[in-house]
């Protein structure tokens, strides 16, 4: 009655390829606006947070972010969007490979005003656990790719990127850089070179391999 009616998925691949930025946090959101059509047009209409509101604006962040990573592919990266990590329904924003190295990026679309100083993270005067999550995030996803390997080392690093708004960075946490979805690119783009090519090649493989995410 509200809204168009969920467009139909294909298949998962046997691989990560074929995952779209935001595809599981839009998936969610859709269930839930499905599920009730009624209320959500006018907690739309009237802008009340919601879950469904929360779940949209989460998806529309990763979509902007994968949009802009999308562009790293000319210069020899490879990226992954909404990467399923386990049997648990985990999930990585993005993935990706380069010369520079190994990133996951993770999305926040956040309103309010974010300050940050080390590994505190503050949204609108309250601390967030963003910098913890990710580098259990990161430390994961070395794992999985040490142990699909011949690599015995590797550098995984964590990206915390905002979608909206620009952040307050009085000092950067020591293991997760904290960017405005306009820097991530460039930044990217400027990090020393520290793969070859054969390396990245192993890298990427590994990453296609459901056996490598399995856990």
């Amino acid at each position: 009655m509200f809204f168009r009616k969920r467009e139909q998925q294909p298949e998962p691949v046997a691989t990560r390829t074929g995952r779209r930025p935001g595809q599981s946090a839009r998936e969610k959101q859709q269930e839930l606006a499905d599920a009730a059509p009624i209320k959500t047009f006018f907690t739309r209409l009237f802008d009340i947070h919601t879950d469904e509101r929360a779940w949209r604006l989460g998806a529309d962040g990763e979509e902007r972010v994968g949009g802009l990573l999308e562009q790293l592919r000319p210069h020899g990266w490879h990226v992954e969007h909404d990467v399923r990590v386990g049997r648990r329904g985990a999930n990585l924003d993005h993935l990706v490979i380069g010369p520079p190295g190994v990133f996951v990026v993770n999305t926040k679309a956040l309103t309010g005003k974010v300050w940050v100083g080390g590994d505190n993270v503050m949204v609108d005067g309250r601390r967030r656990d963003y910098v913890e999550k990710l580098e259990a995030e990161a430390q994961r996803v070395r794992e999985c790719l040490l142990g699909a390997t011949r690599r015995r080392t590797l550098w995984v690093q964590g990206l915390l990127v905002l979608a909206h708004r620009q952040p307050v960075v009085k000092q950067q946490p020591r293991h997760v850089a904290v960017l405005h979805h306009c820097e991530v690119v460039p930044g990217l783009l400027q990090q020393p070179v520290k793969l070859g090519l054969e390396e990245v090649a192993e890298l990427v493989e590994a990453t296609r391999r459901e056996a490598t995410w399995a856990e």
